[in-house]
């Protein structure tokens, strides 16, 4: 309904598991990562866990278009079966056939041993899927780990991929269930998206389904974040609804007020009762603490001791006795001490107390003012990036560029040829778009053009020369300005473009099958990558063996370990090899 309102090409926010929308986080890379790793490993069992909605199912997905043309999946998302109607679902999932009528273990078992020994001398691979397994009962789960037991001499003939809630980690941690738990050989537990990457997530989905402005302002995310507790499902349905109340309130972006009422429907008025019953015992027990606090500060005040203590302070401070005898309970806080045991040195306790007040107060002051020093200088530094991205924006595009290219140390004049990729090209660089954040950025550790938007959604160019955890430098022409990513983020909705070398020979990734001069220059840099522990092959054919060695570099250096041999593998190839290439993890520019 709101899609053509918001020109998105579909809705962005939909809860059905679709690749194209996993949002790479450190987690679900190292998630996918491992399984990767598990999946070409010579068999057993991988074990994906996470809390209700955070993106297992997706993560799959992503995986399975991984996994090569010529396998069989088997996918079991109902696992509230016996052991016998999950050896009959895995038959149905394969294609095998089975006798009709009432069919033993043994039956089963032997037929799907037959085609596993058929698909493996085919060259083929088997895996098979198990979602929500936390739901399978404990012979289930018995039975799942004697099909592990099919193997020849070299490897195992299926491969099992476990999908499943926390609780499963529960279950597989118990003495019954410890052979099954030895047969895993890769595991990775989800969890919740953090508040930082809750707004990198929202960005990524609007940019795939058509939208690279950021429709949520800053106080909606940060509710957003509190209501969904980083759960990825919960913030499609609420995003969802709050985009479908944004287009019926003519709204151009979601603010606190339309993700509350989003939240409301969502949510349900029962369930925001109950939170507030719940809130009522806490409220009657701080209730309680206060009425003894209270009741003891009164005993207090009419005891003696603090009666003499009140004189004391009189007498020692002079004029200020009736204010401090009237606020006994500020000081008795500050120096409990001064209930004192022994009574002649009762006025060095009080002394002693007076002291720490006012230095107390006296730091404190200190402390305001150096925090309104450091919150000014906050404030100039954004001001300066403001000005500095925000105030030339129309030719901001033709300067980013030829920043760029000068990082690269390359002469552009935009005057000969307004298209500065086309330029590159001549020397042989190329440009790479991509939508990312800056945990892809400083995967490729090469400087890049980015496109912010300001407040009003206009956009403007700068280079980002220099990352780390924390902060960024940019450049516009001869100037530089270091801001944090945090501030950067908040104009920044992953847009960039950047440079890189093509090898020689280069027209197209290299994948499984390829051939060609281009796979013999990828296994000479191999070899000299790994040394002795790269044996080159005597053809110029990718096969399984180059492929390993990719997986191996890219898992190294944090790519997807997909075996494909892509810009982002080739770009961190010269960046191992080559020494005169522009990073981002050295102050350049």
């Amino acid at each position: 309904m709101y899609n053509t309102y918001f020109g998105f090409k579909e809705s962005p926010f939909s809860i059905a598991p679709d690749p194209r929308y996993l949002f790479m986080t450190d987690q679900h890379r190292d998630a996918l990562a491992h399984l990767v790793y598990g999946l070409n490993s010579e068999g057993g069992c991988i074990l994906l866990t996470g809390e209700v909605g955070t993106g297992k199912t997706t993560v799959c997905r992503c995986l399975l278009e991984q996994i090569p043309e010529r396998s069989n999946i088997a996918l079991v998302f109902n696992p509230k079966v016996t052991a016998t109607e999950l050896l009959a679902t895995i038959c149905d999932e394969l294609g095998i056939d089975y006798p009709e009528g009432s069919n033993s273990v043994k039956t089963y078992i032997d037929r799907i041993n037959a085609f596993l020994l058929q698909a493996n001398a085919a060259g083929q691979k088997t895996v098979l899927i198990i979602d929500e397994a936390q739901n399978m009962d404990h012979t289930v789960l018995e039975q799942l780990r004697l099909l592990t037991n099919l193997e020849t001499n070299q490897r195992k003939l299926l491969q099992i991929i476990i999908l499943g809630q926390p609780e499963l980690l529960d279950i597989l941690a118990q003495e019954n269930m410890r052979q099954l738990a030895q047969r895993i050989t890769a595991r990775f537990h989800l969890k919740p998206l953090s508040r930082f990457e809750i707004k990198a997530y929202i960005s990524h989905r609007l940019a795939v389904a058509g939208s690279n402005i950021q429709l949520f302002d800053e106080k909606a995310q940060q509710k957003l974040y509190q209501l969904s507790k980083g759960i990825p499902r919960i913030i499609n349905i609420i995003c969802d609804r709050a985009l479908l109340g944004a287009y019926v309130e003519n709204k151009a972006r979601v603010d606190l007020q339309t993700l509350n009422k989003a939240a409301k429907e969502v949510f349900g008025e029962q369930q925001q009762s109950k939170r507030k019953q719940a809130q009522w015992p806490a409220y009657f027990s701080a209730a309680a603490g206060i009425a003894a606090v209270t009741a003891l500060t009164f005993a207090l005040i009419q005891s003696n001791v603090l009666k003499s203590f009140a004189a004391n302070v009189s007498t020692l401070l002079g004029t200020q006795q009736q204010t401090i005898a009237t606020t006994p309970v500020v000081t008795m806080e500050r120096e409990p001490e001064v209930e004192v045991k022994a009574v002649p040195v009762a006025d060095e306790a009080i002394a002693s107390a007076a002291v720490t007040i006012e230095t107390t107060q006296q730091a404190e002051t200190e402390t305001e003012t150096t925090d309104s020093i450091e919150v000014s200088t906050a404030s100039d530094t954004v001001s300066d990036f403001y000005d500095l991205i925000f105030s030339n924006a129309l030719d901001s595009k033709i300067q980013a560029y030829a920043d760029l290219l000068d990082v690269w140390n390359r002469d552009y004049d935009p005057s000969n040829d307004g298209n500065a990729c086309n330029f590159a090209k001549l020397d042989g660089l190329s440009c790479l778009h991509r939508q990312g954040n800056l945990r892809s950025l400083a995967i490729l550790n090469r400087p890049a053009v980015l496109k912010l938007y300001d407040e009003q959604h206009n956009p403007a160019f700068i280079i980002l020369t220099y990352l780390n955890d924390t902060e960024a430098t940019l450049r516009r022409g001869d100037e530089t300005i270091n801001i944090s990513t945090d501030v950067l983020n908040q104009y920044w909705l992953g847009e960039y473009t950047l440079l890189w070398q093509k090898p020689p020979y280069y027209n197209a990734a290299i994948q499984p099958g390829s051939q060609g001069p281009l796979v013999q220059w990828l296994d000479q840099q191999l070899v000299r990558i790994y040394g002795q522990n790269h044996v080159p092959t005597i053809h110029d054919t990718y096969n399984e063996k180059l492929r390993s060695q990719v997986i191996k570099f890219q898992l190294s250096k944090g790519l997807i370990p997909d075996g494909v041999v892509g810009p982002h593998t080739f770009i961190l190839l010269n960046s191992e090899l080559e020494l005169n290439t522009p990073m981002l993890n050295t102050r350049k520019g």
